[in-house]
């Protein structure tokens, strides 16, 4: 089936077409030493990517969901109170996977569009024990808010607590540098600015973390570490891989590193100014108050609906914004500018949207 349009959502991504091809490669069998060789190049090049030297780094077959319920199951045990620090659908996600198992955890929260603010996070580990877990976000996908995390991980430091960041819509847009700014648990996948088709998870654990998972007493069979880490020493995982999507992301993560750290953050950098730029001169106003490179968030006007302005532009224009999730649905517009897309590319797009927009809300 083929595809009528092209996607501006802030995941999956419009895939680079160099990458595509390396997901068309001859299957490798995953006990060969031929995928050992892919997986720790694959490894080592996430490494690169995420400043993860002093880490570990275990690849998941599945959705970044999967790798977030991998670090939950891993880190934590019964009778322990992490937490939870929500700004966003995907922050509220940390919330649910703790409660599937049976935690109870400490939420603080910022109102959608709002950063978590670092004297929250200071403020709850006030009084939590020593070793708590916090669990939270790089860029919240559902309204574009980045949060401070190299400031979450100062103050973790100062209090001997684990910092654990689903950095699934960020990682490769914003900057993040792990072992700097002590994140023990840094999630992500193939589907965003990594440039690669979904499929793929990975966590990326510290070495204490990594020790902390010896301890957890929480249920786990398909993401238990430690499965992971014996199976890791052969360059292997321990149950089948999705193998194509592997040589993708090696693709895309090869394609990052050859344009250099810098100057990919830079390009990321220079497409959001851009897009929001234009976003204002259209007339739209901006969800996120310190909104990320990912993607960028415009708010519709009282009493106006997103969906049928997305539909239009979709059908007509061949090109997918993506509508906001559960009660955002309708009042805003996510544009997605991660990984394989230019301001030329975006400029076409935005001048779509204007005409559309224009058009719709009179």
């Amino acid at each position: 089936m083929k595809c009528k349009y092209t996607l501006f959502t802030p995941g999956p991504v419009d895939v680079p077409e160099e990458v595509l091809q390396e997901t068309s490669c001859p299957l490798l069998y995953h006990r060969e030493n031929a995928f050992g060789e892919l997986y720790n190049a694959v490894t080592e090049n996430l490494k690169i990517i995420l400043s993860a030297q002093e880490c570990e780094i275990f690849i998941f077959t599945s959705s970044g969901t999967g790798a977030m319920e991998a670090t939950c199951c891993n880190l934590l045990s019964h009778g322990e109170r992490p937490i939870v620090a929500i700004s966003g659908k995907f922050g509220e996600r940390w919330l649910e996977l703790c409660n599937t198992y049976g935690l109870d955890p400490i939420t603080i929260r910022a109102d959608y569009g709002r950063s978590i603010e670092p004297h929250q996070i200071e403020e709850a580990l006030g009084t939590a024990p020593k070793s708590t877990v916090i669990l939270t976000t790089l860029t919240e996908t559902s309204t574009g808010a980045l949060n401070d995390i190299k400031k979450f991980g100062e103050i973790s430091k100062k209090y001997e607590a684990y910092l654990v960041v689903d950095g699934v819509a960020g990682l490769g847009a914003d900057y993040c540098t792990q072992d700097e700014w002590h994140i023990d648990g840094l999630v992500g996948a193939s589907q965003k600015a990594l440039m690669a088709p979904p499929g793929i998870s990975f966590v990326s654990l510290s070495k204490r973390a990594l020790e902390r998972t010896k301890a957890s007493d929480l249920p786990k069979y398909y993401f238990n570490i430690k499965t992971y880490e014996k199976f890791r020493g052969k360059n292997q995982t321990p149950f089948t891989p999705a193998i194509t999507i592997l040589c993708g992301l090696n693709k895309g993560l090869n394609m990052i590193i050859e344009q250099g750290l810098e100057n990919n953050f830079k390009k990321h950098k220079d497409m959001a100014e851009y897009v929001r730029k234009r976003i204002g001169e259209i007339g739209f106003e901006l969800m996120p108050d310190k909104p990320s490179n990912a993607l960028t968030v415009l708010k519709m006007q009282p009493g106006k609906d997103s969906t049928p302005i997305i539909k239009e532009i979709k059908e007509e224009h061949g090109i997918l914004f993506a509508n906001g999730q559960a009660n955002l649905r309708g009042t805003i517009i996510r544009i997605g500018h991660m990984g394989n897309y230019s301001v030329e590319k975006l400029s076409h797009a935005l001048d779509v949207l204007e005409a559309v927009a224009k058009k719709e809300t009179g």
